[in-house]
């Protein structure tokens, strides 16, 4: 037998192994974009050569591990928090933005290591370690609370986007285009396009944030950045669209990443609910 809880927690788990798989190389890309650690001069289609050349097909898909691992939990927690709230409040913004807020703490750590993971290259001092070495070093050079680096930025970013996502899919699911409704796939992508065009500008401070050196030698000389310090450099050296620097590699990322998980999440707990009605 499948209580509702379980049917919401089983499928947001499907819904987080098959949107790792389908967007982890745009991630990379857009990552890389994002960051301070490669050259800004370089645009997508730049890196995307650079990368292949020099590290092969495997770097696209540095940070996965960690991901397909805990990726099952940060979804359940968040469709789970979404569901409850939404049954609350009866509002998919508001329930969006109450479950992103509180689910950050929880999807922060995978997220920093994930994009450590992707600054690491094939050779040189910043040469792939893997996500074991990575933790281990961490850890013992900042201790646990070096997971949550960046987690402010990421709080703001997911609270908003995950209100204009949630409310974006769950409009375009009621409505109709020609007396026909769009298939579940492309209101995922749409509603994935809306999060990160909205939220853009924080989701490049929170990369910086999590993609910085995190050495003592940076700290000594004052390269590590809080969020205040990350918006002020990309604003003062880049400008405004400083901020949109990454914008295709993260919008190909969201719509093919929303698109697969929210028609596997729709499509799994309609199964498993209805089955649950049934027992």
């Amino acid at each position: 037998m499948v209580s509702r809880e379980w049917a919401t927690a089983l499928s947001g788990g499907l819904s987080g192994l098959s949107q790792v798989c389908a967007e982890q190389p745009f991630d990379t890309i857009k990552t890389r974009l994002q960051s301070r650690r490669f050259d800004l001069s370089h645009g997508p289609v730049v890196i995307v050569r650079n990368t292949y050349a020099r590290e092969g097909l495997r770097a696209f898909f540095q940070g996965l591990t960690p991901r397909l691992l805990t990726y099952s939990a940060v979804k359940f927690s968040l469709f789970s928090l979404y569901e409850h709230f939404r049954s609350t409040v009866g509002s998919s913004f508001v329930a969006g933005g109450m479950a992103g807020a509180l689910n950050a703490a929880v999807s922060c750590p995978q997220d920093l290591l994930k994009s450590q993971l992707q600054m690491q290259i094939a050779s040189g001092a910043d040469a792939y370690r893997g996500p074991m070495v990575t933790i281990r070093s961490l850890v013992h050079e900042h201790g646990v609370a070096v997971f949550w680096r960046g987690y402010r930025t990421l709080f703001v970013r997911d609270a908003l986007g995950y209100a204009i996502l949630y409310s974006t899919f769950a409009n375009l699911k009621q409505a109709r285009f020609d007396e026909r409704r769009l298939p579940t796939w492309a209101c995922g992508g749409i509603s994935g396009l809306c999060f990160y065009l909205s939220t853009l500008p924080i989701d490049r401070v929170k990369t910086i944030m999590m993609t910085q050196d995190f050495s003592r030698s940076a700290a000594r000389n004052g390269r590590v950045l809080n969020p205040m310090g990350a918006f002020m450099g990309v604003y003062e050296s880049q400008g405004m669209l400083g901020f949109y620097r990454g914008c295709s590699p993260t919008l190909l990322r969201t719509f093919f990443g929303q698109a697969v998980a929210l028609s596997i999440y729709d499509a799994a707990s309609q199964a498993l609910t209805k089955e649950a009605g049934e027992l």
